[in-house]
């Protein structure tokens, strides 16, 4: 794969005024104006996961480059607040964030399924704050090639023998960010045994024992942990996810090669996925693939602050902090949306999972797996 500046080409200018002005009103009531100038001032980034995870990682990248473009310089600061799957730093958040732009949040995807799914100690509303950059983030499918004899190197008859002969794999809990990969798995009509409460990381050293025969792993991870292991002989690509852009899902960018779950599925059974399954799937692929990783202000921050930090993230991007090699490793080459982008796209439909299509999913989680 070569190297690539995932921002030279990826950069996406909005009209910061307008779009902040839309968001403080979607956010609520305007306040008066706020002190934009940041000059002697401190702004916290909470984390609400461990210090070891990619949102921290993806939160450090933006440390350096926001004390460059906020107008007047601030010390940005990473704080880390972990614990219940990332509810309690992002309560905390909620209970004590001003809307004076001295406190930001970063949160991945297990941050919205927390909300989605209605957890009893969720005691905050993503829809209501306003996100000011999505980081997308894909995933790639794949199989140890020797399973079952040896795999067919077609993926879609691949995926037929994996049919046919269900595999062990691992996953971190049925409510984690792999809810979406474990149901694309089933409306394959793969059944695989699944061995709960491994890591990415673990599941990743069983495949490659032996333990597990199929497993799924982030795009960001894809250069490093995946291609050694095909260069290797020892996996085999299946799918990926796939990338939405302008409305279409198509193949992933970082592995244009390799159809799309979309792909496959259409293969198999010979017609398309639509209906209320795609719904279902739809949602989970937008909490999980197009907003990966976001950052975000509370609820009511004014327009002109929330214009402020559109234009410092969109700054922020020529940042050598933001278009260096060890960036490229934590984004991607991905589109970073900033702004409006995100919030209509992005998070509206990460988090719409609701009514039919939640009855839908929980009954097709009691059936698989005895509930959430």
């Amino acid at each position: 794969m070569k190297d690539r500046n995932p921002m030279d080409h990826l950069r996406r200018r909005i009209a910061a005024p307008l779009a902040g002005f839309a968001l403080a009103l979607a956010a609520g009531p305007l306040a008066a104006q706020s002190d934009t100038d940041f000059a002697g001032e401190t702004v916290e980034m909470i984390v609400p996961y461990g210090p070891g995870g990619g949102t921290t990682a993806f939160a450090r990248l933006f440390v350096a480059p926001l004390q460059d473009t906020l107008q007047g310089g601030p010390t940005v600061l990473l704080r880390n607040i972990e614990g219940g799957g990332s509810i309690v730093g992002t309560n905390e958040f909620v209970n004590m964030a001003e809307t004076d732009g001295r406190t930001i949040l970063a949160i991945g995807a297990s941050t919205i399924l927390n909300q989605v799914f209605q957890d009893p100690a969720v005691r905050y509303d993503l829809g209501a704050m306003v996100p000011i950059i999505s980081s997308p983030a894909g995933t790639v499918v794949y199989a140890r090639r020797d399973y079952n004899g040896g795999l067919p190197e077609d993926p879609v008859k691949a995926i037929r023998v994996l049919i046919e002969n269900p595999p062990v794999i691992a996953a971190q809990t049925l409510t984690s960010s792999d809810l979406g990969v474990l149901l694309s798995y089933d409306l394959l009509g793969i059944r695989p045994q699944v061995v709960f409460g491994i890591s990415l990381g673990e599941s990743r050293g069983g495949l490659e024992r032996g333990e597990f025969q199929m497993r799924h792993d982030t795009m960001l991870s894809y250069a490093n942990a995946v291609v050694p292991l095909i260069e290797d002989g020892v996996v085999q690509q299946l799918f990926t996810m796939g990338y939405e852009q302008d409305g279409v899902i198509g193949r992933d960018p970082v592995a244009p090669d390799v159809p799309t779950f979309l792909e496959v599925y259409e293969a198999v059974h010979g017609e398309p996925l639509d209906g209320i399954e795609y719904q279902v799937w739809k949602s989970l692929f937008d909490i999980r693939v197009t907003a990966g990783k976001m950052i975000l202000l509370p609820e009511g921050t004014p327009a002109d602050m929330v214009a402020a930090y559109e234009a410092a993230i969109t700054d922020a991007m020529d940042h050598p902090d933001l278009t260096s090699a060890a960036a490229q490793e934590v984004m991607g080459d991905y589109p970073q949306l900033i702004g409006a982008e995100a919030t209509g796209r992005v998070l509206t439909g990460a988090l719409s999972l609701s009514g039919a299509p939640m009855d839908w999913l929980q009954d097709w989680a009691d059936d698989r797996y005895g509930g959430f």
